[in-house]
């Protein structure tokens, strides 16, 4: 039941549930702060709470997977970086569902450089799951191009993090070592980020740091998650944090949703569904 509970799988699609939450937050925390000093704060708290997870756990790193942590490191502050500049330069809905077009970039990345396969499976949850994203987000007239092309750079760099992360994962790298590497790459974007005239309200405050919890919480799920399930395919089960955050902006951020939200969303639980349902394994 354990096992279960906490399958590969479920913990992809719990750390989509936190990616989701954290999108929110971001954008809540632009009305206090730039979407630099956003992601600064959010490495910064990375850094406090992955270095106390390993005090307590003290796990190992070897030699050889140094070289997978750095490039993690690299790819990996790019990325999120990205994400959250889109997110407020656009909004979390639109943003998201540009950086979400990554798993394209995982199994085009996987294929070219790490020799993973793709199934007509993984390739029939794929398509349904993008053509349910493209339904979720209507296109909105005056949307930032920087924008979109800031959450692309974030789409195809995540992509190939994705690839790495579940290479790493399996070789034994510690998920806490695995996100501590581009938290501490990303301390240099506050020697960038537009610093915020004052402290900020408690409010904002409390934000940044929900911000730096929910992703640390999310990273930690997505690499326990790829440690059994291959790149490619759990890589669409972050398909659902659009649909998600979407939800999420209609109910907390004046977002509107409409009929082609409802067939996306149904577009992503079938492709979900055939993502994850074993009976098409067997065929």
């Amino acid at each position: 039941m354990v096992k279960r509970l906490f399958s590969g799988q479920t913990a992809l699609l719990t750390a989509a549930t936190s990616f989701a939450i954290t999108s929110l937050f971001v954008k809540l925390a632009s009305r206090y702060y730039s979407g630099l000093f956003i992601s600064a704060s959010r490495f910064a708290i990375g850094i406090v709470l992955c270095a106390a997870m390993i005090v307590a756990r003290k796990p190992r790193l070897e030699r050889s997977t140094l070289a997978m942590v750095l490039l993690r490191g690299g790819l990996g502050v790019v990325s999120m970086a990205a994400t959250y500049i889109a997110i407020s330069l656009t909004g979390p809905g639109r943003a998201i569902l540009l950086t979400n077009i990554y798993p394209v970039f995982v199994g085009i990345s996987g294929a070219l450089f790490f020799k993973e396969k793709m199934s007509p499976k993984i390739l029939a949850s794929l398509v349904l799951c993008t053509i349910g994203a493209v339904f979720v987000v209507r296109d909105k007239s005056g949307a930032s191009f920087l924008g979109d092309i800031v959450a692309l750079v974030g789409a195809v760099t995540a992509g190939i993090s994705v690839n790495i992360v579940r290479k790493a994962s399996v070789a034994g790298v510690d998920p806490f070592i695995l996100y501590l590497a581009p938290c501490v790459f990303g301390l240099g974007l506050f020697a960038v980020a537009p610093l915020p005239s004052s402290a900020g309200t408690p409010v904002g405050m409390l934000l940044l740091f929900g911000v730096g919890a929910g992703a640390f919480l999310a990273q930690a799920l997505m690499t326990y998650g790829y440690k059994t399930v291959p790149a490619n395919k759990g890589s669409i089960s972050f398909y659902w944090e659009t649909a998600l955050t979407v939800a999420l902006g209609a109910i907390f951020a004046g977002e509107t949703l409409n009929m082609m939200f409802l067939a996306g969303l149904c577009f992503i639980l079938l492709g979900l569904w055939v993502n994850r349902s074993p009976a098409l394994d067997r065929r």
